[in-house]
């Protein structure tokens, strides 16, 4: 990995290394980098500091952490975005059983119940099995300012992401009444009767399953939301705990 040296010129042992292009217009300054692109420079002080050199505090500046910030946040965002419409489009499966029947005849799997949760969970498996891989990189200072900021972003995405859903799924099951289904029924059918009539009965079995999905919403992104932090400050304790007895060992 290309490095350069901060020290005295011409002295590169005296010096602390540091990832190339750092300490200028480098990655950590990008705006709006992609979660790839963050863990891959979070793999990059992991690097520096595992092998035992020191990267100075203040290195990871303000608008650095700001930057990994971001990136959370846009993760948790998007994450949330991908489940929403993925739970927008199962709970239309399951509420028109025919429309379900109809696609089973050529993908039986939309019958099974485990796939179709598995299918809408899978957007926030993937974030958080990306968040939880970095439980291995969470050794020295900078690596673990730059985890926790990224962390600490996409907690107050998927915070506020999941209690607007939350709430929009509420009132839209409590706008939903006769009248007014009819009405969007209509609408969206372009007044053909027998199709208004089918979104209809969709609109209104959904009514009932818009409550239920909106409390397994708040479930779901709870624990998202933690289990990344668990994994990965539980990996830390337990890599902390087993070098103390190491330590412990080689005394007696």
């Amino acid at each position: 990995m290309p490095r350069e040296y901060i020290g005295s010129p011409g002295d590169a042992s005296t010096g602390v290394i540091i990832p190339i292009n750092q300490s200028g217009g480098g990655s950590t300054r990008r705006i709006f980098p992609h979660i790839l692109d963050a863990i891959s420079q979070i793999q990059q002080f992991y690097v520096i500091e595992v092998s035992g050199e020191e990267i100075p505090d203040d290195f990871l500046t303000i608008r650095g952490k700001l930057n990994f910030f971001n990136v959370g946040f846009g993760a948790g965002f998007l994450e949330a975005l991908l489940f929403a419409l993925f739970m927008s489009v199962i709970m239309i499966l399951v509420s028109d059983e025919n429309t379900r029947e109809a696609i089973a005849k050529y993908f039986p799997l939309i019958n099974n119940n485990v796939f179709l949760w598995t299918v809408n969970l899978l957007p926030v498996l993937i974030s958080g099995g990306l968040c939880c891989y970095l439980s291995r990189c969470y050794i020295g200072s900078i690596t673990r300012k730059a985890i926790d900021s990224l962390l600490i972003g996409r907690v107050c995405s998927m915070v506020l992401k999941g209690l607007i859903l939350f709430f929009l799924m509420i009132s839209f099951s409590k706008w939903i009444n006769a009248h007014s289904a009819w009405r969007v029924a209509n609408w969206l059918s372009l007044h053909k009767h027998h199709t208004a009539v089918r979104i209809y009965y969709i609109l209104m079995s959904m009514k009932p399953l818009l409550v239920k999905r909106a409390f397994e919403l708040i479930g779901i992104f709870g624990m998202a939301i933690v289990m990344p932090f668990l994994i990965i400050w539980g990996v830390a304790w337990v890599r902390k705990m087993k070098a103390a007895r190491d330590r412990s060992l080689m005394e007696s």
